[in-house]
């Protein structure tokens, strides 16, 4: 059934949304839905019910009459929606979800390496810490190896994530557009959704376990124990784990972002798509400032123990900001 309600938001997704096309589109949902009914009362397996349902009211142009919206339904409004609907065949679904599943590793890989890359330079301080180094002897390795060690880091990361995001371009209208999934791949999909969901969230789950504990070592030793001599250890093995953390939970959660694309549900329901570019839009500002405001910050401070810190609340505030710019957007629409 949802296949069918799916194939109605496509005949009406171009439609000016007045009065009269809402009527229409819930007199021909109603229409379509009593037939389907009707086809498994006979016998009729759930895939023939369905094909039979939109061989028969498929045809928007054909209905539009009947329907009372034939001087809206006109040659323009049909030649747009044919060419911004496309229909997604079984190969692609399974080619998208192979690409996503490494377009994610890779992201969350690069992002490891975000993370890890001020551990030499909390290295190089801890061994001024235990007087191992004379202190300027300390910011020598530090301007030598430290800071070119953080930005070849960096460096990589930014490359992993341009050359992945061009790479992966290509799977855009899949988030952005309405399509149609080919004949009996919904069905087919849903069950691998089901067999790939436990390992995702077992991802998830450990991702977000070892986020709690990681902070535990410095709780414990750095702060109850003050034994401030090994923090800066403490504060190597807290971004270790961190790192290991957000890859579990990128890949995991990409995953599961991943059959949420191609079968339209969560928040890539029709209705959600239109939001969507609206936040894509501001996220193409937001991100390079919080990143600005990142680098200026820790290198005035040289604290990239804690600066880190800015990537969360970063995230957390770019979910109000959307959720609110869509509340917004979405008063306006109505």
């Amino acid at each position: 059934m949802d296949t069918i309600k799916n194939y109605l938001e496509n005949m009406f997704f171009h439609l000016p949304k007045t009065e009269e096309v809402l009527r229409a589109k819930a007199e021909l949902g109603e229409m379509m839905e009593d037939k389907y009914y009707e086809l498994l009362k006979e016998g009729k397996t759930d895939n023939e019910a369905i094909g039979i349902v939109i061989t028969e009211f498929g045809n928007l142009k054909e209905l539009s009459k009947e329907l009372g919206i034939d001087d809206i339904v006109n040659e323009d409004q049909l030649e747009k929606e044919s060419k911004n609907s496309r229909i997604v065949t079984s190969t692609e679904v399974n080619q998208y979800l192979e690409d996503g599943k490494k377009f994610f590793q890779f992201i969350g890989f690069g992002v490891m390496l975000c993370i890890y890359s001020p551990l030499l330079l909390i290295f190089l301080e801890s061994l001024t810490e235990t007087n191992i180094l004379g202190e300027g002897y300390q910011e020598k390795l530090e301007a030598c190896i430290g800071i070119p060690f953080l930005f070849i880091f960096v460096a990589i990361a930014v490359g992993i994530f341009i050359y992945q995001g061009m790479k992966f371009e290509k799977y855009d209208y899949l988030k952005k557009e309405f399509f149609s999934l080919e004949f009996g791949v919904e069905e087919e999909l849903k069950l691998k959704f089901e067999d790939q969901r436990s390992t995702s969230i077992v991802k998830i789950i450990a991702g977000v376990v070892l986020s709690i504990l990681s902070v535990l070592p410095l709780i414990i030793i750095g702060e109850i124990l003050n034994w401030s001599s090994i923090t800066s250890f403490l504060s190597i093995s807290f971004l270790f784990i961190v790192g290991i953390a957000v890859f579990l939970l990128i890949t995991g959660g990409g995953e599961l972002n991943s059959y949420h694309v191609i079968l339209q549900d969560g928040d890539y329901t029709i209705s959600k798509k239109n939001k969507n570019k609206f936040a894509d839009k501001i996220g193409a500002i937001y991100w390079p400032i919080i990143t600005c405001i990142y680098l200026i910050w820790s290198f005035s401070t040289m604290n990239w123990g804690f600066t880190w810190i800015i990537w969360p609340v970063a995230g957390v505030l770019f979910g109000v900001i959307g959720s609110i710019c869509s509340l917004v957007k979405g008063d306006k629409e109505v």
